[in-house]
């Protein structure tokens, strides 16, 4: 049994790495979360384009972080014998995240004090919400 401590600090580190994943994939289809807070002033209401990614980055988020803490507090280690899969699993999602991270070189320009406001705050409710993921999921 894993202590709690690295269970929460694997499921939160997690939850926010798929985050981040998502965020740069999304900005990279089109669906920024930049727009949301420029026309946040705006008499028009907000639209699904803007508010969708919000949702699907703190969903993805909880639900990683969830997953990541039910498995790793119900798991008995040492997995010996499974150390090849830890590895070919491990490797493959390094992969992943280099390729999503590799395409967010050609975002367009943005400004960059809205894009720095909005990626911290999608970064903070990113973080709350994969610690209430963990925290629901962990075996108490």
């Amino acid at each position: 049994m894993l202590p709690p401590v690295l269970v929460y600090a694997a499921a939160l580190t997690a939850g926010v790495l798929s985050a981040i994943a998502l965020q740069i994939y999304l900005a990279r289809a089109g669906y920024s979360v930049a727009p949301l807070w420029e026309r946040l002033s705006s008499t028009r209401t907000l639209n699904l384009r803007t508010t969708g990614p919000w949702w699907a980055i703190a969903g993805i988020s909880f639900l990683v972080s969830g997953v990541t803490a039910a498995a790793l507090s119900r798991a008995s280690f040492p997995l010996r014998r499974l150390r090849l899969a830890r590895w070919i699993t491990g490797t493959a999602i390094v992969f992943l995240l280099a390729h999503i991270g590799h395409g967010s070189t050609s975002l367009p320009p943005a400004d960059a004090a809205i894009n720095t406001a909005t990626s911290l705050a999608v970064l903070l409710i990113a973080t709350m919400l994969a610690f209430c993921g963990a925290y629901f999921t962990v075996q108490r």
